[in-house]
């Protein structure tokens, strides 16, 4: 029995997969810690509503993120597997090119519709163009992330992103304690930030010769029929984040926004795990599914399920521990922030058995697919989100977002077994065809 445990252990050492795992899971940690260190500060400033400015400005933010970016951060990462290494700088300068196009067309539609924007968000006119600055400087930052992913560089992967959070981190303390800026600090922190790391996040590409500027029509091709079908996924992803609060801020008030914001900040540990796992899980994953091997295929299926439930004891833990959680790190005025937790929680942990069962997509280049789920579970949302409000009241909110993430999951996992077929049924040893 010793022998075996030492082999399992040994095994587990040596596994690339657990390394790169622990590693992107520590800097996760570290880089959720700062934000969790700074909610006693800022709660305690801050006022709910002054919190349901700052989550609007994210969410727009996130909308607008998916017509700059199309997921081409996603195309790059894809195409590194093709092995075609020559050409890998040349596709990621194609792919820049292509952002700063969409970036000039984002900003004139933006332009026409600023009035509406600001009325319809509540986000006071002088911040709305900082949400450009913001979503292209993230998209900058994801493709360095992306490169660091698929050439398994771990330790930068986490540099890149604690520095990101220390930044933050001080410039806020900075404006919002030593100048009271109050959230205007807040947000001047977080847009400082994402431009400051996204320049350091092209030279640090730039000099390590992963841009060249050698623009071929196959590569743009390859990266617009990767991304371009997406942006209805990321569309119904904001959805998914987006109509709980806004709901919530017509049914219910501004305050339940800003208490709502804080139990999904908290709540987002369980993201913050379930990510990180899945940044080292794809390149393990995809290296496996091109040996294209049923026992190993067999082998991925177990370890997938073993993740499910380990996902859902890790949750019953943190539920069981949210009060504590709260009582540590909410201060002010913020009240009701414990009925939201179950739901929120749970939601998080379908979010991450989500992304187990989404990547045979992504391998399969079948992101069409991803996008008609994504917009379709999306646009259910809106009546789910509004009715559970309406019927159960602002705890409603974290319900939908917990029912919408379930069927996302479920649906995602059927259809991603059509175009990738994987040994689900592990009692039955069939033959799979991959299609």
């Amino acid at each position: 029995m010793l022998f075996n445990i030492n082999n399992v252990y040994k095994r587990v050492k040596a596994s690339s997969l657990f390394r790169s795992s622990g590693v992107y899971t520590i800097s996760n940690f570290i880089n959720a810690s700062i934000p969790l260190l700074l909610l006693p500060v800022l709660t305690e400033i801050l006022s709910p509503a002054d919190y349901g400015i700052i989550a609007m400005f994210q969410i727009v933010v996130g909308v607008i993120y998916p017509f700059i970016g199309m997921n081409l951060e996603g195309a790059i990462t894809r195409k590194y597997y093709d092995k075609d290494y020559d050409n890998f700088p040349s596709y990621i300068g194609t792919c820049l090119i292509l952002i700063m196009i969409s970036f000039a067309l984002v900003t004139a539609v933006f332009a026409g519709f600023h009035g509406f924007i600001q009325e319809f968000t509540q986000i006071p006119e002088l911040w709305l163009k900082y949400i450009l600055i913001v979503a292209v400087s993230q998209i900058m930052i994801s493709i360095n992330l992306a490169v660091f992913q698929v050439k398994v560089q771990p330790i930068k992967y986490g540099t890149l992103q604690i520095s990101q959070s220390l930044l933050n981190l001080v410039l806020t303390i900075i404006l919002v304690l030593v100048y009271d800026r109050n959230w205007e600090g807040r947000l001047e922190a977080q847009i400082s930030t994402y431009f400051v790391i996204a320049v350091i996040s092209l030279i640090t590409l730039y000099g390590s010769k992963q841009i060249k500027l050698n623009i071929k029509k196959s590569d743009i091709l390859d990266a617009l029929k990767f991304g371009i079908p997406l942006i209805p996924h990321f569309i119904g992803g904001m959805l998914f984040l987006s109509i709980d609060r806004f709901f919530l801020t017509k049914l219910v008030g501004l305050d339940q926004t800003g208490n709502f914001t804080v139990a999904y900040q908290i709540g987002t540990v369980v993201f913050l795990i379930t990510s990180a796992f899945n940044v080292a899980f794809v390149p393990w994953l995809y290296e496996n599914l091109n040996k294209n091997d049923l026992k190993i295929k067999y082998k991925i299926v177990k370890f997938t399920y073993l993740y499910f439930g380990i996902s859902t004891i890790g949750a019953i833990i943190l539920i069981g521990i949210f009060p504590i959680l709260i009582s540590i790190f909410v201060r002010g005025s913020f009240n009701s922030v414990d009925i939201y937790s179950v739901f929120i929680v749970f939601g998080f942990v379908f979010q991450g058995m989500y992304f187990m069962v989404t990547n045979y997509i992504a391998y399969a280049k079948k992101t069409h697919i991803q996008a008609i789920i994504t917009l379709a579970v999306g646009l259910l949302k809106l009546p789910i989100a509004y009715f559970s409000i309406i019927w159960f009241g602002a705890v409603g909110a974290s319900i939908s977002f917990c029912l919408t993430f379930f069927l996302f999951f479920i649906v995602t996992w059927i259809y991603s077994n059509r175009v990738y077929s994987m040994p689900w049924n592990i009692l039955t040893k069939k033959k799979l065809i991959v299609k």
